[in-house]
Order: structure tokens, then C-alpha cells, then sequence
């Protein structure tokens, strides 16, 4: 099985026109084309229905996969421009509602809403969401207690929750998404699961790795990883043999961060990265088992999520 553990439906309101200015400066310097260039191809990659997402896993050969919203609501820039957040919910369920063979939802809450825990409840109980995921570069730190209550409600729920760990391009706030911050998450809630969404990217993969070493109960997902994979190939199979060989390959789970990276990186040739490595990869002595590779591609977010 081949299940992508981190995707998104996104369109022009959904996340914003704050995110996909930020996206477009990030993806011009990233990639060296213009940002009149990046922004002409935003509507290829704009899908509120999952028809494309669809097609791009069947293409793939990607089995099932995980969509779910993003609360950036309560960041200025984004208030006044970005779909509400419990229609964002109901958008991506009803999705989901589709293909219930092939899609699963996690909500995606800001804590510090006043009714943050009752929409956790809701978005579990009448949508059938299967998880929450919280984005601290809104502006909070995953330790404050403004989050806690959410957590507490995720363990009554038997839910996992999924941190986002990585910089974020602007307007959002990277400091708040530095993983060490998730270390007293996991202390103080042992029993709850966690995920490390993007494994703290390459600027704080490290970090993500030595929280997850000593907390049995943190996963790692490395949507988000396809630049490396794409631009420094090389950097990017040893690091994953390294994180794998720190965190163990039965807590480290494939995704793609879809839709944003498929203009770099087909979801295709993103399966092909970890199932059929290049040669880059074995001439530098690299290698993963085909235990390593069916774990991480969809063995354990299958096992995580009861599938």
C-alpha cells in the first residue's frame, strides 16, 4: 500500500491570496523563474474537487491519501481572505466523502479560537475526521498552554495529532515551528500521538530526529521534502538514511505536501523517489530495504491510522 499521509485541497480562496503571494516570491527564488511565471501556472495546481488528485494518484499508483484544511484564519493577513475555517472543514469531508475508499480527513484547528475544542469534537464526531493538525506558524508555540486543552480532547477522542515543523514562507511565522518546542508536548502527553509534519524540513531535520529518538510517541512525515529530493539529490538520500536510521523506519511516513510542490515535482516521480532510488543514491552507497521502503510509503500511516 502506498498511502500519502499529508495533502491538501487548495484553491485560490483556500488557503488565500496572502499564502500564494508568499508561495510565489518562495518558488521564484527556489526554482529561478519569475514570479510572473510561478503565478501563471497556480491555477495547474488549484483543486478544490479532487478530481486531480485523484488522477495524480492513480498515475502514481498512490492508494489513499490524507487531506486536510489549514487554519490560518486568525493571522492578519489572512482574515479577510481566506475561506472560513468550519467551511474549509465541510469542503474537504465532503471530498473525502467521494472516494471513501481512497481519501481520509484530519481537522486543522487554531487553538487559541474560543471554540477551538468544541470544533475539534465536531469535526471528529459529525464530519469523521480521524485526526487534528495544528499549524503553529499562525503565531503560537505548540507547548503554550492555549493548546493543551485540544491536546486533552484529542486523547479522549483516540485521535493523532500532527504538528507542522518547518519554516513557512511569508507572511507566517517560522520561529513558533522549530520541533524542540513539541519535546514537552510529548513529555506531558505520552499516550498521544504525534507527528512531526515535514520532519522540521532541511533546516531543522536534525531536531525533528532527536525529539522523535527519545519520544516513543512522535512520528515523522516528510511531505514537504521533494526540492532536496529534486535540486540536491545526493543530500537528500543521505539525510533520509540517516533520519531513518536515527528514528527507526517504523515511525518515518511518505506524503506530498500536494498540491503545492506538483509544479517541481510530479506526485509520480515523488513515489519513484523512495521506490525506485536513482543511481546517485547506490554509487554513494545508500540503500533501503524493502521493509524501510514499504513501512515509510504506507505500511505505518496505514498501522497509525487503524487502516
Amino acid at each position: 500500500m502506498i498511502f500519502d499521509i499529508h495533502a491538501h485541497l487548495m484553491g485560490e480562496e483556500v488557503p488565500g491570496k496572502a499564502f500564494w503571494d508568499g508561495f510565489t516570491r518562495l518558488a521564484a527564488v527556489q526554482t529561478g523563474r519569475s514570479e510572473e511565471r510561478v503565478r501563471s501556472r497556480l491555477p495547474d495546481i488549484w483543486d478544490l474537487t479532487g478530481e486531480q488528485l485523484i488522477q495524480d494518484m492513480d498515475d502514481a499508483g498512490v492508494d489513499r491519501v490524507m487531506v486536510m484544511p489549514v487554519d490560518w484564519g486568525l493571522v492578519p493577513a489572512f482574515k479577510d481572505d481566506t475561506l472560513d475555517i468550519w467551511e474549509q472543514h465541510e469542503l474537504h469531508a465532503g471530498v473525502a466523502r467521494k472516494y471513501p475508499d481512497r481519501m481520509v480527513t484530519f481537522a486543522c484547528i487554531d487553538p487559541r479560537r474560543p471554540n477551538a475544542v468544541a470544533l475539534v469534537e465536531r469535526a471528529v464526531t459529525e464530519l469523521g475526521m480521524v485526526g487534528l493538525k495544528i499549524h503553529p506558524a499562525a503565531g503560537f508555540f505548540p507547548n503554550d498552554s492555549v493548546v493543551y486543552p485540544i491536546y486533552r480532547k484529542a486523547l479522549e477522542l483516540g485521535i493523532p495529532v500532527m504538528v507542522h515543523t518547518g519554516p513557512e514562507p511569508k507572511p507566517l511565522y517560522s520561529r513558533h515551528c522549530r520541533p524542540v518546542y513539541v519535546d514537552d508536548v510529548a513529555a506531558d502527553f505520552p499516550d498521544l500521538t504525534i507527528i512531526l509534519a515535514h520532519a522540521g524540513l532541511s533546516a531543522w531535520w536534525q531536531e525533528a530526529a532527536g525529539i522523535a529518538a527519545v519520544a516513543p510517541n512522535v512520528h515523522l512525515d516528510i511531505s514537504g521534502w521533494q526540492p532536496m529530493a529534486k535540486l540536491r539529490p545526493l543530500e537528500f538520500y543521505s539525510t533520509m538514511r540517516t533520519l531513518i536510521s536515527i528514528v527507526g523506519a517504523g515511525r518515518v511516513m511518505w506524503g506530498s505536501d500536494y498540491p503545492a510542490l506538483r509544479l517541481l515535482l510530479a506526485e509520480t516521480d515523488w513515489v519513484k523517489a523512495f521506490t525506485e532510488p536513482p543511481q546517485i543514491a547506490k554509487d554513494n552507497g545508500i540503500t533501503f530495504t524493502d521493509a524501510e521502503v514499504a513501512a515509510i510509503m504506507g505500511d505505518n500511516a496505514a498501522r497509525l491510522l487503524g487502516m
